[in-house]
């Protein structure tokens, strides 16, 4: 797996039912963000084995939290998502930021190659 990018870029920032409106554009590719939030990070462990899954986590400096439920956060706190397209894993960052704000970041990108 070798990472594309990690520029951290803000994609969104506004109010939960423009979101639910809005279509992030990703190379060739629309995504909506029920696209992106089907799929939290804990279960693409399984997916691309522990290796590679730490490697992430560490390049992204993505925060584990271990309280009842192990769970993955960004460095704001948002919960940590994923998305495969064309043989590239996309790692987004999404949550709510303040009442009634909802921020997205796209956080890194990797081939699967």
């Amino acid at each position: 797996m070798n990472k594309i990018s990690n520029d951290r870029t803000k994609l969104f920032d506004g109010l939960e039912d423009s979101i639910e409106k809005e279509k992030i554009q990703l190379k060739n590719t629309n995504l909506s963000i029920n696209d992106i939030i089907k799929n939290p990070v804990e279960d693409l462990k399984s997916f691309i084995g522990d290796n590679d899954f730490q490697k992430i986590i560490k390049d992204l400096k993505i925060n584990e939290d271990n309280n009842m439920f192990i769970s993955y956060k960004s460095q704001n706190g948002l919960d940590i998502y994923y998305v495969i397209k064309n043989s590239e894993l996309v790692i987004f960052s999404y949550g709510e930021f303040q009442p009634a704000r909802y921020q997205l970041y796209l956080e890194g990108i990797y081939s699967l190659k």
